[in-house]
């Protein structure tokens, strides 16, 4: 697809639409990256990772599309428009779609080997936000790497420091 046609078609969407579609991809792939970074060191138990992702796709995408449509009325007292309940509506189900993909490893395998060495979250979260980057950044017609370097700062800090809890946490549990 050229960048014309992608452009042209991301700006066809609302803008609380669009706001929805990537602030759901961004913390959707960040908070999943982190969970699984961490609770992959702690478990052997792939139910453990089902209960979990469904989980975060449940509370957290509940819990910040009602936040951003709260906000959305605190910053625009007058607005009596669809604006906010669309953003969040969109924010709420494009988080919940992007969580639970993160399961799709276990739609084939029980083994949690793709977890535990972080292959499959590092991979398919680079994956999902370098598409977001670089729609944004030709909706902007600006450089890639202004969200893309970023994004790969903010998500190495997430794993290693879930990694590195979830690591103490294991130790403290074998020994008991």
């Amino acid at each position: 697809m050229s960048k014309n046609i992608l452009t042209s078609l991301i700006s066809k969407i609302s803008p609380p639409v669009r706001q929805g579609l990537f602030f759901g991809l961004n913390s959707g792939v960040i908070t999943t990256t982190g969970l699984l970074a961490g609770l992959a060191q702690t478990t052997n138990n792939p139910l453990l990772i089902v209960v979990s992702i469904v989980s975060l796709a449940i509370s957290d995408g509940a819990s910040e599309a009602f936040g951003l449509f709260i906000s959305k009325k605190a910053e625009k007292t007058k607005d009596k428009t669809e604006e906010p309940f669309n953003a969040s509506m969109t924010l709420l189900i494009t988080k919940a779609v992007i969580v639970l993909s993160f399961l799709l490893p276990l739609l084939f395998t029980k083994s949690l080997k793709h977890f535990k060495n972080l292959a499959w979250p590092i991979g398919w979260s680079f994956f999902l936000l370098l598409i977001l980057d670089i729609m944004l950044c030709q909706m902007r017609n600006e450089p890639l790497s202004k969200y893309l370097v970023p994004h790969i700062v903010v998500v190495g800090i997430v794993l290693a420091s879930t990694k590195i809890f979830g690591g103490f946490i294991n130790k403290l549990q074998k020994s008991k």
